[in-house]
């Protein structure tokens, strides 16, 4: 599969997430998710500090959020994991762009455009195995120095609309690896942080896949 063509299960997919975009999605426990709160980028605000600390210590000037959702925090203001008050673009302090090809407010992507970092929070394990190669080598290339990942490695609480789980490709951290190791060879200036999110017996655990930096220099 490639960028230019992606599996149909890649594009079925993008029929679901605009559908669950404007009409919200059902819940494993038989409760729903209405539209407004729908995919509003709420995963993010968890690694924000984290991120912020990453722009300080790369001189990062400029940042794509690939993935983003809705991005609601990048307008509206928050007040939990240390964003006091502030969206995220002000608590970041950079210049920002947001992709999401599911939200049509958002689905443009400059292709000619790159970034000094680039952020992929809670996406990759709803795209396709058959299509990860072709997504994570559009994210890299759309980076100059860093890139942000955070992937969950367990079954979503999300149902799409076909009754599946939303997390349609969940992978050990072991398999995430190889994916990123075999792509990195051709990135190899870049740095790269993949923080893979674990669940072990209802608690959420988080394991780093590390390359040319460390997850304990920004934590």
């Amino acid at each position: 599969m490639t960028k230019n063509k992606p599996s149909n299960e890649y594009i079925e997919n993008l029929r679901y997430y605009k559908k669950m975009h404007i009409d919200g999605y059902n819940l494993i426990d038989g409760r729903k998710r209405e539209p407004n709160n729908a995919y509003d980028g709420k995963s993010t605000i968890i690694f924000a500090p984290l991120v912020k600390n990453i722009i300080k210590q790369n001189n990062i000037k400029s940042m794509l959020d690939y993935g983003c959702g809705k991005g609601f925090y990048y307008e509206n203001a928050v007040n939990i994991s240390g964003i006091n008050n502030k969206n995220l673009r002000e608590f970041w302090g950079i210049n920002i762009d947001i992709y999401d090809p599911c939200y049509e407010k958002h689905d443009y992507l400059d292709e000619k455009k790159s970034y000094d970092l680039v952020i992929c929070i809670d996406v990759l394990e709803h795209i396709p195995a058959i299509d990860i190669d072709w997504v994570l080598e559009n994210i890299f290339n759309k980076s100059k120095k860093y890139v942000f990942i955070n992937v969950a490695c367990y079954p979503a609480i999300a149902l799409l609309p076909n009754g599946k789980n939303a997390h349609i490709n969940i992978n050990s951290p072991k398999w995430w690896h190889k994916k990123i190791f075999s792509l990195k060879q051709k990135y190899q200036s870049l740095k790269i942080i993949c923080v893979c999110s674990l669940k072990e017996k209802g608690e959420l655990k988080y394991l780093p896949l590390q390359y040319n930096d460390r997850l304990t220099n920004y934590t």
